[in-house]
């Protein structure tokens, strides 16, 4: 697996669905930028979708038994805004991504979105609390476990 294939693959797929978030219905460039976006989504899936798919399915195991591993597109915010303190980073997204139920050792389960980030990749889980990291390409054999109630 390219990294850095990955990583320039699911921005240019970002730049895609800003693009779209950015039009109206009505705008004349509307279906053939949602026709784009669509191709690149079938095209990232296609190329880097057994490799995520793999990731999900560990968090999944882990945090989210029972619960369908989609495509990882499905995991994407539909619009990331450009950081403005890091550059190159985004701001992210937190009532985006996939709704799960977040089962914690000792707790009741929790309702929690999983989404997609760039820059670097990592799968992030918003819980209404906290921002956590999951898993991150950095350092992709190491699986992170989502602390609740604050406890990070």
């Amino acid at each position: 697996m390219k990294k850095d294939s990955l990583e320039q693959d699911l921005r240019a797929l970002i730049a895609l669905r800003n693009k779209l978030s950015g039009l109206h219905y009505s705008d004349s460039a509307y279906d053939e930028v949602e026709d784009a976006m669509m191709e690149a989504e079938d095209a990232f899936n296609e190329k880097h979708g057994h490799y995520l798919e793999s990731k999900l399915h560990k968090i999944h195991e882990a945090h989210f038994p029972g619960q369908e591993v989609l495509l990882p597109t499905a995991y994407m915010a539909s619009y990331y805004n450009d950081s403005v303190i890091e550059e190159g980073g985004y701001e992210l997204p937190m009532d985006e991504g996939i709704l799960v139920d977040w089962e914690s050792a000792g707790q009741s389960t929790r309702r929690a979105k999983l989404v997609l980030v760039p820059a670097p990749l990592r799968f992030m889980l918003f819980d209404g609390e906290a921002l956590q990291m999951l898993w991150s390409i950095e350092n992709e054999e190491v699986y992170h476990v989502p602390q609740s109630n604050g406890e990070h």
